[in-house]
């Protein structure tokens, strides 16, 4: 019994006010999501909320292109999962089943098994087409959109296993040295044998600082789903080399860290130098070398490294990689990879959690406080004249801290949710609530029990519900132009419910933000690099 199963009776009115407004907002995505000009199981990323035009990328070449990206609506199918379990009513799940198995039936690349989707790839909804932005080639790219293998399997357990086994084959570069990074290959063939190539530490971390010299980009948020997909193919396979190889991966970034401090790292070695470095600046890519050494190792020397940078967005360490390790263990305990994660966390807020401000400094992770450093130069990291100021802590934070501590009941991880929550309370539930901060405090109610935290989760819920649910759909909020299949609130708000009603171990869990779409966009007849979610879907409506 939860916490929360009172509720179901107490304010049954509200929770049925909720679930007519998710059927609403699903009902209506089936309604206008879906082409006009070629109908088929397939959706739009998002629409426009006053004429129901799908999201287009607009080419620089002068086309546009409505947007159909399996990778960004993998939180969309944990909703209708989660609404069957709910509502034990099955027209949801055939719904996700019918999209999903058109797609797997049309749209893999039968020589690597990789799927047409992903950070810069797409399906045109109308023509069927595979597109992308030109500057980044059409590659494969998957950073923390962590996929929902789970129904992906039971949908065609054949080509889930294919996809994985190609997903790590068209990333990983060179085995010797693990040289990997985020965009992967789809002329490359794939191997079913591919969890078999040896492992070796290729971090030493008597050399600290000094790390591997690499092709690739060995960012965080590219090597976390490679080792979460890892892990699934393991746990549906029984292949016990994949769950090494995963936990291998995973090791790699531990090794890394600093040695003294124990802070994370974005990355577990530095880029190649493989051209000779410019005179201009703002020329940065990674071909010409490790980008913080560059930008900041006149000032600084050594720990000058793009691995040692905590002065960035912190979300992929502290947020996206911790949750995405936290599901894997939740299926399969290891306590040596628990011990990792843990530590990771809790050596992090040791050094750069400010209780009085409630912010994150801005950090090397040796320990240094960056706050105030005026930028010398321009680069990777942001112009000349740029001050490093610290970060609010948000919500957010919370909930990789919370499903640490139900999985170690860690004391220490417990002391600092509570500091945390105390600040954030102060700032007002109406300024801290955020979609993943309910989730957290939901997730801590129901495992403390507290019949004043279910209450205080109860009441952001409401909060949030009027701040989102508008024109029938869950969006940014009443001014926003268009709804995102991939916003995660709805499958939040209907966990709450699901706690309610006993439903809880029958719902998938929240990982992610969602997906998104990066590169080339036409603007004003100009061409811009964006990310969809930080320019299309913030638009706010023209009156």
């Amino acid at each position: 019994m939860s916490i929360f199963t009172d509720l179901n009776t107490s304010r049954k009115w509200q929770i049925d006010q909720w679930l007519s407004a998710i059927n609403s907002h699903i009902e209506k995505i089936q309604q206008y999501g879906h082409s006009v000009v070629n109908p088929t199981p397939l959706l739009a990323d998002g629409f426009e909320i006053k004429t129901q035009s799908p999201v287009v990328w607009q080419f620089p070449d002068g086309h546009d292109a409505p947007i159909s990206n399996f990778a960004s609506q993998q939180n969309w199918l944990r909703l209708l999962i989660s609404m069957s379990a709910v509502t034990e009513t099955e027209k949801y799940r055939q719904r996700a089943l019918s999209q999903s198995e058109y797609f797997l039936d049309r749209f893999v690349d039968e020589n690597s098994g990789l799927f047409y989707w992903g950070g810069h790839r797409f399906i045109n909804l109308d023509t069927l087409s595979s597109e992308g932005p030109e500057s980044k080639s059409m590659v494969h790219e998957l950073k923390h959109h962590l996929p929902y293998y789970e129904f992906l399997h039971q949908v065609n357990p054949e080509k889930t296993r294919h996809f994985i086994q190609g997903f790590w084959n068209a990333h990983v570069e060179d085995w010797s040295c693990l040289d990997l990074g985020r965009h992967g290959d789809y002329a490359k063939q794939r191997d079913p044998d591919v969890f078999l190539h040896s492992r070796h530490d290729v971090v030493t971390p008597a050399k600290w600082p000094e790390l591997p010299l690499t092709k690739g980009l060995t960012f965080v948020n590219a090597g976390t789903d490679l080792i979460y997909a890892a892990f699934v193919y393991a746990r549906h396979t029984g292949d016990a080399h994949a769950a090494a190889w995963g936990k291998h991966l995973y090791r790699q970034y531990v090794l890394a860290r600093n040695p003294e401090t124990g802070m994370p790292v974005y990355q577990f070695s530095s880029p190649l130098q493989r051209q000779p470095v410019p005179a201009d600046d703002s020329q940065t890519q990674s071909w010409f070398g490790d980008r913080a050494q560059r930008q900041f190792g006149p000032e600084f020397g050594a720990i000058a490294r793009e691995a040692n940078v905590l002065f960035r967005d912190m979300r992929p360490l502290l947020i996206d990689s911790p949750l995405a390790m936290l599901d894997i263990l939740r299926h399969q305990p290891d306590a040596e990879i628990l011990t990792w994660v843990i530590a990771g966390l809790k050596n992090y807020y040791q050094y750069a959690y400010d209780v009085d401000s409630n912010s994150l400094r801005p950090m090397w992770n040796n320990g240094q406080d960056m706050t105030g450093y005026c930028f010398k130069r321009d680069g990777y990291y942001g112009k000349a004249g740029t001050v490093l100021k610290p970060f609010p802590l948000e919500g957010d934070y919370l909930l990789p801290l919370v499903r640490a501590w139900r999985l170690s009941d860690d004391d220490d991880l417990y002391t600092l949710i509570v500091t945390m929550l105390s600040r954030l309370e102060k700032q007002g539930i109406h300024q801290s609530a955020s979609p993943f901060l309910l989730l957290a405090i939901t997730e801590l109610a129901h495992a403390k029990q507290s019949a004043q935290w279910a209450e205080y989760a109860w009441q952001m819920a409401e909060i949030l519900f009027k701040r989102y649910f508008h024109h029938g759909l869950f969006v940014r909020s009443e001014h926003h132009r268009y709804v995102r299949l991939d916003d995660p609130f709805p499958t939040i708000l209907l966990t709450l419910i699901a706690a309610c009603r006993n439903k809880w171990p029958e719902v998938p869990a929240v990982l992610t933000q969602g997906g998104y779409i990066h590169g080339d966009y036409r603007i004003n007849g100009e061409s811009r690099v964006i990310y969809d979610t930080e320019f299309i879907y913030p638009e706010k409506l023209i009156h």
